[in-house]
C-alpha cells in the first residue's frame, strides 16, 4: 500500500523556519562540501615544502660523502729523466741482399757497440743518401761549413768521422757551394755511379780479369763511399752491400804472410784494405772491422824499416828490375795506396798495433827516399831525370797531406812544382794530348791541389775549372769514361799493351772509378786536417803523450 507525500516549500516548512531563526544548526550545503574537499596548490606547497627540502639536503649530503670516500686525490705529475746506455748487440753477419728482380732497401739497422760520443764530430744521417741533383741547391738543407769541418774519428754509425762529414747530403751541398762544384758535376757523378752499378758482377765484384778484381772492386766501392752511399742507401744500397760482402771475402782469404789472393803486386791488397776502412767508418759493422784489421795488419807490418813499400811487401835487399837496392826497393806508386789505407784506417779508429808508428815512418820514408830538391818526387830511390816526376809527384804530395805533413817543406815545394813545371803544362787536363797514365796522375793531382790550397785560391780555381770541364766533356753517353789512350791513343802504349789491363771492361771500371773520385773531391776529404800524433815531430812527454793524442784530428 502506498502513501502519498506532499512536497512543502521551504519557506512554509516549520522546521526550516526554526533553523533560519537560530534554532537547530544548519547542515552545510553541497557547494560548501565540495569546496571543503578541494585541494589547492597552496595546500600542496604548504605540506610538501618541508619534506622536499629535507630530501634534497640528504641527497647533497650523501653526494659530498661519496666524493670524499670514492675520489682519490689527483697525484702530482712528475717527469723523470733517466739516461741509459744502449744495449750492445753485435751483428753476426751481413744481411742477405734482396732478390735481383725486386730491389728493396736492405735492412741495415745496426746497434752501436758502446755509446761513443764525440763532441767535435758532425752528426749526420747516412741512411737515406740520395743522388737527386735535378733541383738547385736552394732545395737542399743548409749546413754551415763550420759544422761540417769538425774533424775527429768516431765510433758511431750515425756520426761520420769529421774528415768524411761532407759526404752526407747536406754536407755535400755545403761543400759543393764552397769549393766550386755544382749540379753539373753531381749529375756527372750520378751517371758514373749508375754505370758502375749496372756493370757490377753478380758476385759483387767488378772486372773480368780475376787478378784485377780485388783492386777494381775496391776502387769502385770507394767511388760509392765517397758519395756517402752505404748498404742503407735507397738507390745504391744493394750494390754497396754486395761489394762490401765481396771485399770481406777477398780480405778473409790470405796466405801465411797475410797477403790476399790476387794481390796485383800489392796494389790490390792495399786498395781492399783502404776500401774496407772507409766502409767501416761509414757503417761500423763489426764484421767489416774484423777483416779491415786483418788486411791492415800487413799494411803496417809490411812497411819497410824506412817507412816505404815495395811490390808484394818484399823489403829484402837485392836486385830488382835491373837495379840494385841495398836496403830494399821503395816504390812510391804502390806505396801511395798503402799510405791512403793508413789514413783511412786511422779515421776509422782502427786498433791495429803500430798504426800510428807506420804513419810517422811513412812521412819520413816519403821525404827521404822519394823527394828531390827541385820539388818533384821520384818513383824509386834510383829514378832520376828531368821528367820522371810528372805522374808520381802528386802521389808524394797527397800522401804527405793525408798523413798530416801537408805543411812540410817537401809537400809545399811539391805543390809549387806541379803548378810551374814544364811551363805549367801539368795544369792542363787535355784528353787528346794526354800521356799514358794521365788519369792516375789527375786523380792524385786533383786531391793534392784541393788539400794544399784548402779548396780556394787561384791555383785551385784554375785546376778545378780545367779538370771539371774536361771530365764533363769526355764522359760517354752511358756514364762511363774511357782513358785518354783508349779514346785518342794510337797504340794504347800504357794501360793495355803493357799487360796492366787485359780488356776494355777492366780499363773502363778503373777509369770511371777514378773520374768519379775526382769529381767527388769537394766533399770526399774535407780540407785541411792533420794527424796529431807525432806528425811533425815527437810529442812532448814521450810515448804516453802520443798515446793520449793519437785519436785527434784537427783543422789546421
Amino acid at each position: 500500500m502506498s502513501q502519498d507525500y506532499q512536497e512543502i516549500p521551504p519557506d512554509q516548512d516549520p522546521q526550516y523556519q526554526d533553523q533560519q531563526q537560530g534554532g537547530m544548526p544548519q547542515a552545510p550545503s553541497y557547494e560548501e562540501i565540495l569546496a571543503a574537499k578541494s585541494i589547492s596548490f597552496e595546500d600542496i606547497k604548504a605540506h610538501l615544502t618541508g619534506p622536499v627540502i629535507s630530501v634534497c639536503m640528504h641527497i647533497v649530503g650523501l653526494a659530498l660523502l661519496m666524493t670524499f670516500v670514492v675520489a682519490a686525490p689527483e697525484p702530482r705529475q712528475e717527469i723523470a729523466v733517466e739516461i741509459k746506455e744502449l744495449e750492445v748487440k753485435d751483428i753476426e753477419k751481413l744481411p742477405d741482399p734482396p732478390p735481383e728482380e725486386k730491389i728493396e732497401q736492405p735492412d741495415t739497422t745496426i746497434e752501436v757497440e758502446g755509446p761513443a760520443t764525440n763532441a767535435t764530430a758532425q752528426s749526420v744521417d747516412i741512411g737515406s743518401t740520395t743522388t737527386d741533383v735535378s733541383v738547385g741547391f736552394s732545395d737542399a738543407p743548409d749546413v754551415p761549413m763550420s759544422n761540417v769541418l769538425a774533424i775527429a774519428p768516431s765510433n758511431s754509425p750515425l756520426v761520420l768521422p769529421g774528415v768524411m762529414a761532407g759526404r752526407s747530403k747536406g754536407g755535400r751541398v755545403a761543400a759543393l757551394r764552397k769549393f766550386g762544384g755544382g749540379p753539373s758535376t753531381e749529375r756527372s757523378v750520378s751517371k758514373g755511379l749508375n754505370w758502375l752499378r749496372d756493370h757490377q758482377n753478380a758476385d759483387g765484384s767488378w772486372g773480368e780479369d780475376a787478378a784485377r778484381q780485388p783492386a777494381l772492386t775496391g776502387l769502385a766501392l770507394l767511388a760509392f763511399l765517397a758519395h756517402g752511399e752505404t748498404p742503407g742507401s735507397q738507390e745504391y744500397g744493394t750494390c754497396v752491400l754486395k761489394a762490401i760482402r765481396k771485399l770481406i771475402e777477398f780480405g778473409s782469404a790470405t796466405d801465411a804472410k797475410g797477403l790476399i789472393k790476387n794481390p796485383d803486386r800489392g796494389y790490390g791488397h792495399a786498395i781492399v784494405a783502404y776500401a774496407l776502412a772507409e766502409a767501416y767508418s761509414l757503417t761500423k759493422i763489426p764484421m767489416i772491422e774484423e777483416v779491415m784489421n786483418k788486411t791492415m795488419s800487413l799494411v803496417v807490418t809490411g812497411q819497410s824499416s824506412r817507412g816505404t813499400y815495395n811490390y808484394f811487401y818484399n823489403n829484402a835487399p837485392g836486385k830488382e828490375f835491373g837495379a840494385e837496392f841495398p836496403t830494399g826497393r821503395a816504390d812510391l806508386s804502390v806505396a801511395g795506396w798503402n799510405y791512403q789505407a793508413l789514413k783511412a784506417a786511422f779515421a776509422a779508429s782502427c786498433t791495429v798495433k803500430g798504426l800510428e808508428t807506420a804513419i810517422e815512418n811513412g812521412i819520413k820514408g816519403i821525404q827521404k827516399d822519394h823527394f828531390r830538391e827541385n820539388g818533384s818526387f821520384r818513383y824509386t830511390q834510383t829514378t832520376d831525370g828531368p821528367t820522371g816526376g810528372r805522374g808520381i809527384t802528386p802521389v808524394g804530395v797527397l800522401c804527405l797531406q793525408l798523413l798530416g805533413a801537408g805543411k812540410s817543406t817537401e809537400a809545399q815545394k811539391g805543390l809549387k812544382w806541379i803548378e810551374t813545371s814544364d811551363e805549367g803544362k801539368l795544369m792542363t787536363c787535355d784528353w787528346a794530348s794526354a800521356q799514358s797514365w794521365s788519369i792516375y796522375q789527375w786523380y792524385y793531382q786533383t786531391q793534392a791541389i784541393f788539400q794544399g790550397y784548402s779548396g780556394e785560391g787561384p791555383t785551385w780555381k784554375r785546376w778545378n775549372q780545367e779538370f771539371t770541364k774536361s771530365l764533363l766533356k769526355e764522359q760517354e753517353a752511358d756514364g762511363h769514361w774511357s782513358t785518354p789512350e783508349q779514346k785518342y791513343g794510337k797504340d794504347k802504349s800504357g794501360e793495355v799493351a803493357k799487360g796492366h789491363f787485359k780488356g776494355e771492361m777492366d780499363l773502363n771500371v778503373y777509369s770511371t772509378s777514378l773520374c768519379c773520385l775526382m769529381l767527388e773531391v769537394y766533399y770526399r776529404y774535407l780540407p785541411t786536417f792533420k794527424v796529431t800524433a807525432g806528425v811533425e815531430g815527437p810529442a812532448e812527454g814521450g810515448a804516453a803523450a802520443k798515446a793520449e793524442a793519437k785519436d785527434e784530428l784537427k783543422i789546421e
